[in-house]
């Protein structure tokens, strides 16, 4: 069933998708997501990967790369199907995969993020923002491979180490409002 236009949100595909093309309102949204200045960003929505009809293609909500170099794949998630984890592997795989031409260099590879913005919390601890690094386990040091995972969860409760706009941005995902109407 259609929903009339007034009745989206950014948790709907069409409304995420055409929102997030803009670039201004990418850069905006990943600068308050991240909670840091982000550059110029250039963006290309539903941007499908397929290296052969052999294996999985990867369909990006939205990628977006910055002045700097860096990559981003936002994704909105409305639905827990218990694979986040390895699905973020998968879309930085596929990411990886097709930012270096033959001949160059790993050191060229590109820092990047793979964010799902969530309706749910994804790992049932109550935080807004769950970001994951590679790390030594025996050491505690980072590996520097350049890459991080983040996981929003529109419905967190610890507003600890997160900015405060992205607490207020929780409004818009349309859950806060249905709890105020059932008062």
């Amino acid at each position: 069933m259609r929903k009339p236009f007034q009745e989206l949100n950014l948790k709907d595909a069409f409304l995420f998708g055409a929102a997030l093309q803009d670039e201004e309102i990418c850069r905006l949204i990943l600068e308050i997501l991240l909670g840091e200045l982000v550059g110029r960003v250039k963006v290309r929505a539903e941007e499908t990967l397929m290296f052969s009809s052999d294996y999985r293609s990867l369909r990006l909500d939205i990628y977006a790369g910055d002045e700097m170099q860096v990559g981003y794949n936002l994704e909105m998630q409305n639905e827990d199907e218990h694979n986040l984890p390895k699905r973020s592997r998968f879309h930085q795989a596929e990411m990886d995969a097709t930012s270096l031409k033959p001949g160059e260099s790993f050191s060229q590879l590109k820092p990047s993020y793979v964010i799902f913005i969530c309706t749910f919390d994804p790992f049932s601890q109550g935080l807004y923002r769950y970001t994951f690094e590679n790390q030594c386990l025996e050491r505690d040091f980072p590996l520097g491979d350049g890459t991080k995972k983040i996981f929003l969860n529109t419905r967190g409760r610890d507003v600890a180490d997160v900015p405060e706009l992205l607490v207020l941005c929780r409004a818009y995902d349309g859950s806060a409002r249905k709890r105020e109407r059932r008062v």
